[in-house]
Parts: structure tokens; C-alpha cells; sequence
């Protein structure tokens, strides 16, 4: 099947808008291809729920990520939709497969089981083919250097690590990039995508909020063999009410950023049940017991409340409030509350905070290493690819998304890579329809407040990678599509007052006072 490029100026996209409006053009119809989508997903899950449960699940180290890349494609082709859905699923559900794989099968360190939701997520690679008439615009281009610092950085890895290793974290970096370019690159699907990802988000924070308050009071056997064998210090000790909750994902960390992105986009969800599960999501976001993720999420819930109009500030703090008020509940029991009031006295007393102390000691490492190996280090040294490095068994990370990225890149991919996030993230961030799109707006916030917690880790790759990048996207998008919508309103002779709605859901991109 043969989709026609998309142009990259919304004016021409604007043009055809209104005179296909004018004209009555037939919609599009998508349900066969979401159904057929859904059903190969659908087919897989069983699949792999019945290897798990006993059935041949031996060959999954194999079937697994070649049945994520299969099923990715297949998505991607029929319903782009269906393919979100299934990328954020397989990043949510993916690490849980590999807990129970590895208690019947046994652990290994580098499972190929947690190559899945890289290979349908680099599937989005095919846009940038498909699109690549759009790369020249200002708005796409810093994504191609972010991707050309990657390079430099793979080029170092293989001269200095390994290849395998140099080309496994490439994959790590490169792939949550291209997703999020991806969104930016089909932002005409824009109405559809937000209505996926606020779909994905609630039901999401149901899953994975459930999962943790279970792992926290009673921890399942194979997330205790798993926290012993991989020697997840940080996660503390396997035991009821003392683990930090990682739910289905592989660690604290990464859960965290989840629950920020989810909590945050949740918020500007337009389903009116999205009360429910964003207090679960509150709940389980203190049980991770993640300081930095804590802040982000307030700095980010700052920052979405003062993107919003002033009509629609009271109704948001109503729903603030009833979030909160059905989350005290669980929030008040004692051994919850003990998790609060205990990570938040640490920080009046950093000298006996352990994760404090080993933070200063990487920073003060990575500092020594910038020092005296401007080139960087290259990719493959640093997190999962350096488990693949001889006489290397678990790897290290440094707790700061800017001092791994130099100490990777060094000096001159480093800045190559951080000048293209600045070009990247200060268009959305100061653009000013974005103010007035709900879930844009949501995503803004969530890039923000990402970006903060990046200072605490990294951010940009991975689990974490997918869902920074994601925001980025999914903001970029609406940024481009609310500039759409309002050239098709002028090419549609239609006065400045008389707004246009961009989709099935959210306020028109149209100019109203907001609390910024």
C-alpha cells in the first residue's frame, strides 16, 4: 500500500483541508485495518501467554522480539494507531515477560527478550523514508543532528568498546528519537493520535498502578528471584512494604518517568473515569520512592495548570481534587505514609542519605572522565550496552542525563546533541497555540518536567528515552497541526472569531487569555 508523502509546509495541508471541506470528500475509513491490527496483537499476547505459562516458552528469547517486530510492522501498515498502541504497551509489559521467562527458564544478564520494544519502536524509521522531503524543515532538522550526534557517538563506541555493544546502545538512543520524530512527521494524524495516547495513558497508569500496590505489599516470587539475581541494590530489599515499587517495568527509575508522562498527559485526558486512575497513578508514583520524579511531577502539573485558559482553571483544580481525594485513602495508611515521610526527611539530612552520597561520587567520576577524554567514551560504555563488554557482568549508569551524555559523546557530539534539544524543545515550549490545546499543552508540561528529572538520570534512551521523546513528538505535533488548523480556517474564508475544531476532542486552537 502507497501513502501519499505529506507536504511539509501546513499551508499547502491547509489548502487541501478546506477544499476538501468545501468540497464534501468521504472520510477515511480505518476499522478493518484497526480490527486486523488488533487482532495480530491480540494473537500474540495469547502466544505469549501461553509460552509463558509452559508451552514452548523456551523459544522466546527468539519468537519474542521477531513476533514485536512482525506484529510492529504489520500495525504500522494497516492502523498507525493500533501501532502506538502497540509500541507503549510492549515498552510497558515487556521487562514483566522477562521476570517470568527468567524464573522458569533461568537468568541471564543480557536477555534478547528486551530487544522487542526497541525493534517495533525503530519500525518508525520507515516515516522518516516515507517523509523525508519534510527533514529539511526547521522544525524536523534538529532531530537529524541529535541522530548525526548518535552517530559520532557509535563511530567512538566501536573503536573504543565493541561493536555489538556500540550497536546495541545505538539502537537504545536512536530508537525512542525516531518515535518521537515519527509523531512530529504525521502530525495530520494529530486528532487521532492524542485520542490513542489518552486511551493508552489511563488504561496504562490501571495496569501498572494495580501491579505495583501488589508488588509493594506482597512482592511476586519472580520479581524477587529477579531483584536478586540482577543485584538490584536500588531497589532495596525484596520484602512486603520495603521493595520500591518498579511494577511491570524493570526498575524504579524508568517507572517513575512513566508515571510522570501518564500522570501528566492523564490529567489532560478528555475520559471523565480519568480520576481513577490517576490517583492510582499517585499512589504508586510515591511507592517508587523517586525524590527527582516527585518534583517533576509537581514542576510539570505547575506548568500544564499555567498553560491553560483562566475559564478552565477552576474545572482543572476540581479534578486535581478528586484526584487527591481518592488517593488519601491509600495515601494515609501507615505503611505508605511511612514511605513519604521517610524519603522526604532525607533531604533535610543529605550527609546520612546513601543515594545522595553515591551520586556526588559518579558526578565527581564522570567530571574526572570529561576532563581527560574529550572524545567521549563512546556508545556501549555506559548502561545496558556495557553488559555486553568482556569481563563486564552488570554494567554501571551515571544519575545524570547531561553528564552521560558528554561522557559518551564528548565534547563535540555532546553539544551537537544538546544544541539540537534546545532547537528542538524551545519552539513548542514558547509557542503560543500550544497554550490553548489541552493535550498539547499536557505535553509540553511533560517535556518539561522530564527535562528536569534528567538532572537526577538519563532520560533520553531506553524505557525513559521512549516516553521524553514521546512528548516531544506528540508536542511538536500539536504545535504544527493547531498552526493547520488555523491557515484552514483563513483558506476556508472563515472570520478570525469563528473557531475551528481540530478533532474529535479538545478546545479549538484559538486565542483566549491563560493563567501563563
Amino acid at each position: 500500500m502507497r501513502i501519499p508523502a505529506q507536504p511539509a509546509d501546513p499551508r499547502s495541508w491547509a489548502a487541501r483541508t478546506a477544499a476538501a471541506g468545501a468540497a464534501g470528500g468521504p472520510a477515511r475509513r480505518t476499522g478493518s485495518s484497526d480490527a486486523a491490527a488488533w487482532f495480530a496483537a491480540g494473537a500474540f499476547g495469547l502466544y505469549v501467554a501461553l509460552a509463558l505459562a509452559g508451552a514452548g516458552g523456551r523459544a522466546l528469547i527468539i519468537t519474542f522480539p521477531l513476533g514485536c517486530l512482525l506484529v510492529g510492522l504489520f500495525a504500522y501498515v494497516r492502523s498507525p494507531a493500533t501501532y502506538l498502541a502497540f509500541v507503549w504497551w510492549a515498552w510497558l509489559l515487556t521487562p514483566f515477560v522477562r521476570r517470568v521467562f527468567d524464573l522458569r527458564y533461568g537468568f541471564h544478564p543480557t536477555s534478547t527478550i528486551l530487544l522487542g520494544p526497541l525493534l517495533a519502536t525503530a519500525i518508525a524509521l520507515l516515516t522518516l523514508v516515507r517523509r523525508r522531503n519534510m527533514l529539511r524543515s526547521t522544525s524536523y532538522l534538529p532531530f537529524v543532528v541529535a541522530a548525526a550526534a548518535l552517530s559520532y557517538a557509535f563511530l567512538i563506541g566501536v573503536l573504543k568498546q565493541s561493536f555489538l555493544a556500540a550497536a546495541y546502545d545505538l539502537l537504545t538512543w536512536l530508537a525512542p528519537l525516531l518515535f518521537g520524530l515519527h509523531l512530529a512527521l504525521e502530525w495530520r494524524q494529530f486528532p487521532r493520535v492524542r485520542s490513542t495516547i489518552a486511551s493508552c495513558v489511563l488504561w496504562g497508569l490501571v495496569v501498572t498502578a494495580l501491579y505495583g500496590i501488589w508488588q509493594f505489599a506482597q512482592p511476586p516470587l519472580w520479581d524477587r528471584a529477579w531483584v536478586v539475581s540482577a543485584e538490584m541494590q536500588s531497589v532495596g530489599m525484596p520484602l512486603p512494604f520495603l521493595i520500591r515499587v518498579f511494577s511491570t517495568m524493570n526498575a524504579p527509575g524508568p517507572f517513575s518517568i512513566m508515571l510522570v508522562f501518564a500522570l501528566l498527559l492523564g490529567l489532560a485526558a478528555p475520559q471523565k473515569w480519568r480520576a481513577v486512575p490517576l490517583a492510582l497513578g499517585l499512589v504508586v508514583l510515591i511507592l517508587t520512592k523517586g525524590r527527582s520524579a516527585w518534583g517533576a511531577f509537581l514542576l510539570g502539573a505547575l506548568v500544564l495548570q499555567m498553560r491553560q485558559p483562566l475559564r478552565a482553571l477552576p474545572r482543572h483544580w476540581v479534578a486535581l481534587l478528586a484526584v487527591i481525594l481518592i488517593a488519601a485513602p491509600v495515601i494515609t495508611q501507615p505503611k505508605v505514609l511511612g514511605v513519604l515521610s521517610g524519603r522526604a526527611a532525607t533531604v533535610r539530612n543529605l550527609e546520612a542519605d546513601n543515594s545522595f552520597q553515591n551520586r556526588v561520587l559518579f558526578s565527581q567520576f564522570a567530571l574526572k572522565q570529561m576532563a581527560s577524554n574529550p572524545a567521549g567514551a563512546g556508545l556501549g560504555y555506559i548502561g545496558g550496552g556495557s553488559k555486553l563488554l568482556a569481563a563486564n557482568k552488570a554494567g554501571f549508569a551515571l544519575d545524570s542525563g547531561p553528564l552521560e551524555i558528554y561522557n559518551v559523546m564528548g565534547w563535540i557530539g555532546g553539544s551537537l546533541y544538546s544544541l539540537a534539544l534546545l532547537a528542538i524543545i524551545l519552539p513548542i515550549v514558547r509557542g503560543r497555540k500550544l497554550k490553548f490545546e489541552t493535550m498539547t499543552s499536557a505535553a509540553v508540561s511533560a517535556v518539561v518536567a522530564l527535562l528536569a528529572a534528567s538532572v537526577f538520570g538519563n532520560i533520553f534512551n531506553s524505557a525513559s528515552g521512549f516516553f521524553f521523546w514521546s512528548a516531544v513528538g506528540m508536542a511538536t505535533a500539536g504545535r504544527t497541526y493547531a498552526s493547520g488548523v488555523a491557515l484552514a480556517s483563513r483558506f476556508a474564508g472563515q472570520s478570525p472569531g469563528v473557531p475551528v475544531r481540530p478533532g474529535p476532542m479538545g478546545p479549538n486552537p484559538t486565542r483566549h487569555p491563560n493563567a501563563a
